[in-house]
């Protein structure tokens, strides 16, 4: 019995040696890494900064860019391992800039390199190409907010939010809303919110990630909303095969021939 808890106190002062916790109340630029079109977002005056991490720039149809940590993360022990548990958090807004929005959208980025050198914009977030979508040897990870519906990726709609790996088509893809319990009589009864992701409304976004049965949780709701109890998207995933021992988190955006803003406001990661 005491060489197990031997055995458990050094497996946990290894893990919580290179755990990373972090919290972003607003963007002034330190500890950030700008790819492509990257930037802190312009306030209205086009001068002064708006405090937000922005993706995309107005002016340049297709634009796209990746802001990611400024340090690779260790989420596992050995790239032979299991992955340690994590959990994200950020709001995020997205901002046509003209009529009809021609997308595409925001995604939250788990990377093997501080590299988008292999990446489009349009359809492909700012995250893959056309060469390299679906390829297993690209070990990346990335939850959408899809405001563009793409047949080429098999989207369900223009408005969704997805799991996706290695590829741009997800695992797993739900209209973009949030549940909310209310009391019907005796009875506690979910209901469905819809949202519009690109109303230019700020959301925030929890993801969560646990080891111990590869559970994936993926809640929204308006910024002013409490977490809502019940997630939007939930499900299990082994993820060994494609996080590697250090690899960088972050966000990526992209838009098509039209503008839009993608705005990440906030963002707090612990593991």
């Amino acid at each position: 019995m005491q060489i197990h808890k031997l055995c458990f106190l050094a497996l946990f002062l290894a893990n919580a040696a290179f755990a990373v916790k972090f919290n972003f109340d607003s963007f002034d630029g330190s500890n950030l890494l700008f790819l492509g079109d990257a930037e802190l977002g312009p306030s209205s005056d086009g001068v002064s900064r708006s405090g937000a991490l922005s993706m995309t720039r107005d002016e340049t149809p297709f634009s796209h860019g990746q802001g990611l940590y400024i340090n690779p993360i260790q989420f596992k022990s050995s790239n032979t391992s299991s992955p340690f548990d994590f959990k994200t958090s950020f709001t995020f807004s997205i901002t046509p800039r003209t009529k009809p929005n021609s997308g595409q959208g925001l995604a939250f980025v788990i990377v093997p390199a501080a590299d988008n050198s292999g990446a489009s914009g349009g359809g492909y977030l700012g995250i893959l190409n056309k060469t390299n979508d679906g390829k297993s040897e690209n070990n990346l990870i990335f939850i959408e907010f899809d405001t563009f519906k793409n047949n080429e990726s098999n989207d369900i709609s223009g408005n969704h939010v997805g799991i996706n790996i290695n590829s741009m088509t997800s695992l797993v893809a739900e209209k973009a809303g949030y549940w909310v319990q209310t009391l019907v009589g005796k009875r506690k009864v979910w209901s469905f919110k819809d949202v519009n992701l690109s109303s230019g409304e700020r959301f925030k976004a929890w993801i969560e990630f646990r080891s111990k049965d590869s559970r994936n949780t993926i809640t929204i709701a308006p910024e002013n909303v409490k977490k809502p109890k019940r997630p939007l998207i939930q499900g299990s995933r082994v993820l060994n095969d494609v996080l590697l021992q250090n690899m960088y988190a972050g966000f990526a955006g992209s838009m098509g021939r039209a503008g839009e803003r993608h705005d990440v406001w906030s963002w707090s990661f612990e593991n």
